[in-house]
């Protein structure tokens, strides 16, 4: 019964994942959930069935070479077009773009490769596929995106990249997003008090457990986001929203008159002042100009590192403080090239160049080639994982096919 089953859901699956589908690129969602277009389902994640990663796989720091460059086409596609032009350019990475056009202007058709899987929104950084690197071999890590209720093509996009790009996918049953994650080369994770409470069913040391093993990391470091313990005043509570690391000893913080994010940012340079980095040098801390204008949190932190170039966030009306922040950069990545991209709509909705990005990282001689259509067939495993914000209608206990079927 169960296979004459599994063959009638085969054209479903066709249906689900077949790529035949229409975003409003108009009306992009935001980085957090509009109640008025989104409803949790309620249900269980659900995720690629996979162990840990062997040993030897490591997560990359964003300043290590870079291979590709992953974005989402759901939104803010200027914005979009400026940073693949830029990637592909000076930064001599490809670009991957998830439910792209065929072609991106300026973007060479030899940097391009165009993946045809279905997305709910813009937020890359947040649900897209961590990459991980094993001498010649690359890898994904596929963490439980924490708006997977809502958006379950989004959450499924590592495994479905995986696949597209015959690249190993791992299943860490945690809820994490990559904006809030960053690591240096050396071994160091940082992250926000966030992501203990969305893990409210496991302690900090399960969690700390779980990151060790699947990004093979030796310390973690967490921070309070603006407005901790309670919801976070830029709308994430995510680390890139306020800190970013431009090698293993430079720290670049975004300070503010304004309250929390006055105080949130004291704390986090009073953790960098006088410690020493791992690579045996001081941490130096460079400060950079933040500020919440109509509800609206600007920060230049929110930025991608590609091969030694520099994507910042830019604002109109603000070229001063655009100014100094390119300084900033210059003075913490001595070389470095910066490209200042326009993000006025895509700041106001929770984030900025960092947020719509994901990096897949540089192997020696390796070639990823063009995948101009794919359509996904994901694999289905029980996963028990708790989201402290929507309650689960569901323990998880129940299999695979009863959570497809009850889905549809």
């Amino acid at each position: 019964m169960k296979k004459i089953i599994g063959l009638l859901l085969l054209p479903l699956f066709s249906l689900m994942f077949s790529g035949a589908y229409a975003l409003d690129l108009s009306k992009p969602l935001p980085n957090w959930i509009d109640s008025t277009r989104e409803k949790a389902d309620g249900k269980p994640p659900v995720m690629a069935t996979r162990a840990a990663p062997p040993s030897g796989f490591r997560l990359t720091a964003e300043y290590e070479p870079v291979a590709a460059v992953v974005i989402g086409w759901a939104g803010y596609t200027d914005m979009l077009t400026a940073i693949g032009k830029a990637a592909t350019g000076p930064g001599h990475a490809q670009l991957w773009g998830v439910a792209a056009p065929a072609s991106i202007p300026g973007v060479p058709a030899s940097s391009y490769s165009r993946l045809n899987i279905q997305i709910d929104s813009v937020w890359m950084r947040d649900y897209g596929p961590f990459g991980l690197t094993a001498g010649q071999k690359p890898g994904i890590v596929d963490t439980t995106y924490r708006h997977y209720q809502q958006r379950r093509n989004d959450d499924a996009l590592p495994a479905n990249l995986g696949k597209a790009k015959k690249i190993d996918v791992f299943a860490m049953p945690i809820i994490m997003d990559g904006g809030n994650l960053m690591v240096d080369s050396k071994g160091d994770l940082f992250t926000t008090k966030r992501l203990y409470i969305w893990n409210s069913d496991k302690t900090p040391a399960q969690v700390d457990a779980l990151l060790k093993t699947y990004f093979s990391v030796k310390n973690i470091y967490t921070f309070e986001y603006a407005g901790y313990p309670n919801e976070p005043t830029d709308g994430t509570g995510h680390i890139d929203m306020f800190m970013k690391l431009l090698n293993d000893h430079t720290v670049l913080i975004s300070v503010c008159d304004q309250e929390p994010f006055k105080s949130n940012a004291e704390k986090a340079i009073a953790f960098f002042q006088g410690r020493q980095a791992p690579d045996g040098s001081p941490y130096k801390v460079i400060q950079v100009k933040g500020w919440q204008d109509s509800g609206t949190w600007y920060t230049y932190t929110n930025s991608l590192l590609v091969n030694n170039v520099a994507i910042i966030p830019s604002y109109s009306g603000h070229d001063t403080e655009g100014a100094a922040a390119k300084a900033a950069y210059e003075a913490g990545m001595p070389g470095v090239t910066v490209v200042p991209v326009i993000s006025d709509d895509s700041i106001t909705a929770g984030g900025s160049i960092h947020c719509t990005t994901q990096n897949i990282p540089a192997l020696p001689g390796k070639d990823f080639k063009a995948e101009e259509a794919f359509t996904p067939t994901p694999e289905f495993r029980d996963v028990n994982v708790t989201d402290s914000v929507t309650p689960l209608r569901d323990s998880g206990s129940s299999t695979p096919l009863q959570q497809l079927l009850n889905s549809l």
